[in-house]
């Protein structure tokens, strides 16, 4: 499949969302907000710079990522009309944009965290787009240090508050957010596999056969469960009605991903983006209801 490329056509505001992954981008902060909630009882402006931080460097490596897999996106059919595929964005604005964002990305969070966070930055880009992408290309393992990036919202939140990255508290809900970003992904694999295939991405289906990674996402699902459950536990809620509702909503996700082990479940693709969107759901509402106990 070629690119196709339209000459002298013009982005609108939609492409350039697009090209940064501008939903996406922002939702990567919203981790890092509850955590900066949950280690604080006073919230001052460092939460909005550092968030607004956040948000600038997620737009710029995402901006980045497709930068580099433009050649690649053109293979695959839900990416072949991405802006910088297509030529709306040209590759020269496209330097410009992704140089933009990052820049000021490190110069907002210098503010907050001063070089500190600026290291922190650097290394995002780093592994995100210096490890994780070209490493994706080659091995189905990306997953592994691609997973630390979920981690990185968090770690910022957590210092702008000024406590220790030590704390075990913090710990927990950095190995919740770790943990949970193994299934996440497969489950996405699971839904787009052979669009991976066709644009030559290798993924845990060449290693373990789609019922193989069904069953190792379940197991997965189950860890993350365990680790949600155990961040918890570290900031008890007094509300016993919002305990009950996690327990309620860990045993209801854990029976929802049952399905996972069921034959053939994996060629379903509306069922794999359901509980896609389930999981993600559950991490979400575990953190937000541990913040809801706190502040109301």
């Amino acid at each position: 499949m070629k690119t196709t490329t339209l000459v002298n056509a013009s982005a609108t505001l939609k492409d350039y969302l697009s090209f940064t992954k501008a939903l996406l981008s922002a939702a990567v902060g919203i981790p890092g907000v509850f955590v900066y909630l949950l280690g604080t009882t006073e919230v001052k402006i460092d939460l909005w710079i550092s968030t607004f931080a956040i948000f600038l460097l997620a737009l710029g490596v995402c901006a980045l990522n497709q930068f580099q897999e433009r050649h690649l996106d053109a293979l695959m059919p839900r990416t072949k009309n991405r802006p910088l595929v297509t030529g709306r964005i040209s590759e020269k604005e496209a330097i410009g944009i992704i140089i933009g964002l990052i820049g000021l990305s490190i110069i907002v969070i210098y503010t907050v965290l001063d070089f500190t966070g600026v290291t922190i930055f650097a290394l995002v880009v780093l592994i995100y787009n210096g490890i994780y992408t070209p490493m994706k290309k080659i091995s189905p393992y990306a997953v592994f240090p691609g997973a630390l990036l979920g981690v990185i919202p968090p770690i910022i939140m957590w210092m702008a508050t000024g406590e220790s990255l030590l704390n075990h508290s913090f710990l927990s809900l950095a190995w919740f957010y770790f943990i949970w970003q193994m299934p996440h992904f497969w489950l996405l694999v699971l839904v787009y596999h052979k669009d991976y295939k066709e644009a030559g991405f290798p993924t845990m289906i060449d290693v373990l056969g789609g019922e193989g990674l069904a069953r190792i996402t379940y197991i997965w699902i189950l860890f993350t469960i365990i680790s949600g459950l155990m961040a918890v536990s570290f900031f008890m809620p007094e509300s016993s009605i919002i305990l009950g509702i996690i327990l309620f909503h860990s045993i209801f996700m854990l029976y929802k991903g049952v399905i996972l082990l069921y034959k053939d479940t994996w060629k379903n693709k509306r069922t794999c983006r359901k509980t896609f969107m389930q999981l993600n759901l559950y991490t979400l509402l575990v953190i937000g209801l541990l913040v809801l106990d706190k502040w109301v």
